[in-house]
């Protein structure tokens, strides 16, 4: 009985980490959308306030990711246990999204 309910527990821990970051996503696709809806179609760079802007979205949605994996290493498979705010950070910055706004020359100083 105690390993059914140490075994509920995990899986009730997953289940809250993945609702958890379906959250943050979809917190970070709304700010994102609503960022890039207010730029001029035409510019080619963020200006130094839309770069402070947009690293403050990354930066949040990095920190809330980190928190929720963080907060949940124990029942995380392996691979993800040992996660650092690095690894976060690197996958994010090398997403399929971010790479496509390379165009925007964006400098991030995430840490």
């Amino acid at each position: 009985m105690l390993g059914c309910s140490v075994s509920g527990g995990v899986f009730a821990s997953v289940e809250q980490y993945v609702e958890t970051v379906e959250k943050i996503s979809n917190q970070y696709k709304q700010e994102t959308r609503s960022f890039f809806g207010g730029l001029d179609a035409r510019q080619s760079n963020f200006t130094p306030q839309q770069q402070l802007q947009f690293c403050g979205i990354v930066g949040n949605y990095i920190e809330q990711l980190y928190q929720a994996a963080d907060q949940n290493r124990a029942s995380l498979d392996r691979q993800f246990r040992q996660m650092t705010k690095q690894d976060v950070i690197d996958q994010v910055m090398s997403s399929k999204e971010m790479l496509i706004l390379k165009k925007y020359n964006i400098q991030c100083d995430l840490k």
